[in-house]
C-alpha cells in the first residue's frame, strides 16, 4: 500500500508541474495578442484554463498550489514581482469563490460559469490589492468595466477548459 500512495503522489506532482507548465506558456503566448491590452489591466486569462482544470481534477488546495506556482513563476520571468501581488490575489479570491460554487452549487452551475464567476472574483481580488497599494478605493470604479471583461474572459476560459478536458477524457477512453 505505501506503494501506491507514492505513485498517486508522483502523478499528483507530475501533473502540477504540467499544468505549471501550460500555464507558462499560455501566459506567454497570451501577451502576444495585443486585443485584450487596450483596457488597462485586461487579459484573456487562457493561463487560468490550467487553473480550471486542476480544480475539476483535484481540489481547491491542489488549484491553489498551480495557480500560485504559475502566477509567481510567470511574475519571476517577466521581471515584474509586483504583479505576483495582484495575481496572486486574484487567484486565492476566485478559487475561494469556485470553491464555495462548487459546493453548494455543483449541480446549477457549470464549469464555464465557475470560470465566468471565478474571473470576476479575479478581478474582485486585483481591485482589492490595487486599492490598498494606491490607498484609494476610487480603483473600485473601475469594477464595471473589469466585470465585462471578466463575463467575456471568463466565458472563453472556461470553454477552452471544458474543452481540454473532453480532448484529454477522450484520449484516455482509448
Amino acid at each position: 500500500m505505501p506503494l501506491r500512495t507514492k505513485t498517486m503522489n508522483a502523478h499528483k506532482i507530475t501533473t502540477a508541474g504540467l499544468l505549471v507548465s501550460c500555464g507558462l506558456v499560455l501566459h506567454y503566448a497570451e501577451s502576444l495578442i495585443p486585443i485584450f491590452q487596450v483596457i488597462p489591466g485586461g487579459k484573456l486569462g487562457l493561463a487560468n484554463v490550467v487553473t480550471l482544470l486542476a480544480f475539476s481534477w483535484y481540489d481547491a488546495g491542489f488549484a491553489l498550489l498551480v495557480g500560485l506556482l504559475r502566477c509567481f513563476l510567470s511574475s519571476l520571468f517577466s521581471g515584474t514581482l509586483t504583479m505576483m501581488l495582484y495575481s496572486g490575489a486574484g487567484t486565492l479570491f476566485s478559487i475561494m469563490v469556485m470553491t464555495c460554487l462548487k459546493q453548494f452549487f455543483s449541480k446549477q452551475i457549470s464549469t464555464v460559469g465557475r470560470s465566468m464567476l471565478g474571473a470576476f472574483f479575479f478581478n474582485v481580488g486585483q481591485t482589492v490589492v490595487c486599492a490598498v497599494v494606491l490607498e484609494n478605493v476610487l480603483i473600485f470604479s473601475y469594477l464595471p468595466v473589469l466585470t465585462i471583461l471578466a463575463a467575456v474572459c471568463g466565458l472563453l476560459t472556461g470553454i477552452a477548459a471544458k474543452q481540454t478536458e473532453h480532448i484529454i477524457l477522450s484520449h484516455r477512453r482509448r
